[in-house]
């Protein structure tokens, strides 16, 4: 196999205050750890499901008035859901992908699924209870990040569309 390694690697050297710098990159390395982070979350995510919780008060936090209250847990699935989504338009922005074909329309199934079945689950599971709002969250902050992955992306294939209209 060591044979096989300059084959699939190449090397950027570079030179700064008098040292020489080589950094071997490859883009399958980069696809591989990408996706295994993803996994390792999306697992955790689903795993965290199946442990029972004691019964914990998280309190509000308000935005003005009383009427505009949101439970901090409620806050807390948005924000799982939404972060899911930046970590992969950051791969997408480094031309990294999740999947081969179809790259967004499967990402945004597979975390709609997660999103609904680890609340689903959760009917099953002693110590845990079934929240709609808890879903609810999962679903807003899924769709928070999807707005922001389209308006990122969408602007980024309008520039490149507009170069290659120029030229």
């Amino acid at each position: 196999h060591l044979l096989l390694l300059p084959a699939y690697f190449a090397a950027t050297t570079f030179e700064s205050n008098g040292l020489q710098y080589k950094f071997i990159h490859n883009i399958y390395l980069k696809q591989l750890f990408y996706r295994i982070i993803f996994w390792l979350g999306y697992l955790a995510v689903l795993l965290t499901t199946f442990v029972p919780i004691r019964k914990i008060s998280l309190d509000k936090i308000f935005l003005g008035p009383e009427v505009f209250s949101i439970r901090l847990d409620h806050l807390l699935h948005f924000a799982v859901y939404f972060l899911i989504c930046l970590y992969y338009l950051v791969g997408q922005l480094k031309r990294i992908s999740l999947f081969s074909v179809n790259p967004f329309p499967k990402f945004v199934r597979l975390i709609l699924i997660l999103a609904v079945a680890t609340e689903l689950i959760q009917l099953w599971v002693p110590g845990r209870t079934f929240n709609v709002f808890d879903m609810l969250s999962n679903v807003i902050g899924l769709v928070a990040g999807v707005g922001v992955i389209r308006m990122v992306l969408g602007n980024r294939y309008r520039v490149l569309n507009k170069i290659d209209q120029q030229e």
